[in-house]
């Protein structure tokens, strides 16, 4: 299931609220936001991008450059497993096949994790306007 946040001013008020108090870096603007949190270090960036339904569709990947490093290591490393399983060293094959799955599950649980403080930090400026 895919997180979703509806555009409203008011939410775009809150998400500009979150980068002047210093919880994120960042842009905001009426088709996409892109999102930095505020520690170190942070290879990481939230992006909300509009779709048909009037909502933002949040995504979570890699700052650049590491996106493009990490598209690479994932090629090289495909690449590498094919060639060892060919010339018959499985060895190679199933170490990089086992650290390719430890890195997309470490990715996949920063994700939940990064997604998470969002929505919660998101509610808590929300439940601040009501009282």
């Amino acid at each position: 299931m895919r997180q979703t946040i509806t555009k409203s001013d008011k939410n775009l008020k809150i998400l500009n609220k979150l980068i002047v108090n210093g919880f994120y870096n960042g842009y905001v603007g009426t088709e996409k936001f892109v999102l930095m949190r505020n520690r170190f270090p942070n290879n990481h960036r939230l992006i909300g991008i509009l779709n048909d339904t009037g909502n933002y569709d949040l995504k979570f990947d890699f700052k650049s450059p590491m996106n493009i490093l990490a598209k690479i290591l994932l090629g090289l490393g495909i690449l590498i497993s094919i060639i060892s399983l060919i010339k018959g060293s499985w060895v190679f094959a199933i170490v990089f096949v086992v650290f390719g799955l430890i890195l997309f599950a470490d990715f996949k649980l920063k994700e939940k994790k990064e997604i998470k403080l969002f929505t919660n930090k998101l509610l808590e400026f929300h439940k601040t306007e009501y009282d």
